[in-house]
């Protein structure tokens, strides 16, 4: 009896960090529905007030030794354990266990916890995956090697920590590649007109490897900073969720992640087109258009451009940004889940500016500092707390 509760406890504690696989929530579901206790059991722990007011009291005490000490006290010798004690003792465990296993990671946020090493996060650092038109695949890291050179083609070569492209002009049929940088990446690219593309973390650029045509078009899924090489014949335009941007020779941010569930051009310099289905715009330097997903709704305002390219420089800078969004960022560059104990922290409005490369300890720190939320970090979890 006791392994069933304990299975419960970490069914609970699994659920509460949203880490349940399809499976686990059937028996999760099929023990809730055994009785309106359990029930009751569940919606006291899924409050964690109660757990938090006495995890002092039971972090100390063994899963086990509780349960043995339970059952000396209530099961008198040669009597049988009642229905009433049964769920007295369940609750106990489940409360005792689940609480060891929610807030175990208290102790020491940081370093140590129970005596375990927590793994230290890290920034992101130089790292890609290049898709060739052949079905090849590169992985590619912060090093100098030449990666492909090919007789119809040309070379594509990692020139400081660069991917260059410099490919024939002979070449007559658009070949794509593709150029992925996963969550703790990023990377750049210099494509064959010359123009340069700084991709953030969990970014996509699909992109061919000469541009054949009166157009130079490529594809963002991601974040992205462009500085386009100027070429007046044939016009440079990137494709977004629900946008395109269309330019000559200029530079700009472009952002379309799908938790956003928006698409973001925001200008830096020259002047550049931004179309959708309904509405074409022309932007001047330090403007930014908005496209709500879903929506159809395209919103142009006046910002100060350098905040949406100051990752291209290592930092982190919000003005009056969703804690959501803040930590999207954060969990892409730092390659980290977070979850939320109250989902109105999401909403929470930050400014700031923090460094990109610093240790995760030092971004959240500052986050810290405002009174707004606390935070646990569990390995490679980020657990968030509003006060």
């Amino acid at each position: 009896m006791t392994k069933k509760y304990i299975r419960i406890a970490e069914l609970i504690y699994k659920d509460k960090i949203g880490n349940l696989t399809e499976q686990e929530k059937c028996e999760l579901l099929a023990w809730l529905e055994e009785s309106d206790f359990n029930r009751q059991i569940f919606d006291e722990l899924a409050k964690g007030s109660s757990l938090s007011r006495s995890y002092d009291e039971y972090r100390n005490i063994h899963r086990e030794q509780v349960w043995n000490a339970i059952e000396k006290q209530i099961v008198p010798q040669g009597r049988q354990l009642s229905l009433r004690w049964v769920g007295y003792a369940a609750s106990v465990i489940i409360l005792v266990v689940a609480g060891w296993f929610i807030f175990q990671m208290s102790d020491n946020k940081n370093v140590v916890q129970e005596g375990k090493k927590v793994a230290r996060i890290t920034p992101g650092t130089q790292k890609a995956i290049l898709y060739l038109d052949n079905g090849e695949q590169v992985v590619l890291a912060d090093n100098n090697t030449v990666v492909v050179e090919d007789s119809l083609s040309g070379r594509i070569e990692q020139v400081d920590k660069s991917l260059v492209y410099q490919t024939e002009s002979t070449v007559k049929e658009e070949r794509l590649n593709v150029l992925e940088i996963p969550n703790g990446g990023e990377f750049q690219v210099t494509l064959a007109d010359g123009t340069k593309v700084c991709l953030n973390a969990g970014t996509k650029l699909t992109y061919p490897i000469a541009f054949v045509g009166k157009e130079r078009r490529v594809r963002l899924e991601g974040e992205g900073y462009f500085e386009v090489k100027r070429d007046e014949n044939k016009p440079f335009i990137v494709e977004i969720n629900g946008m395109e941007v269309k330019v000559l020779g200029t530079s700009f941010n472009l952002r379309s992640f799908a938790a956003d569930n928006r698409s973001t051009a925001t200008l830096i310099s020259g002047k550049i087109e931004v179309k959708t289905s309904s509405r074409r715009v022309e932007l001047s330097p330090n403007q930014q258009a908005d496209l709500w997903v879903g929506e159809n709704k395209l919103d142009v305002r006046e910002v100060d451009a350098a905040v949406y390219s100051a990752w291209t420089k290592g930092r982190f800078v919000f003005r009056r940004e969703r804690l959501e969004t803040i930590l999207d960022d954060v969990s892409r560059w730092y390659n980290v889940t977070v979850f939320y104990e109250q989902s109105s922290a999401k909403d929470i409005l930050f400014s700031g500016i923090m460094e990109r490369y610093a240790d995760i300890s030092k971004t959240l720190e500052m986050l810290e500092k405002t009174g707004k939320v606390s935070f646990i970090i569990d390995e490679q979890k980020i657990i968030v707390r509003a006060k």
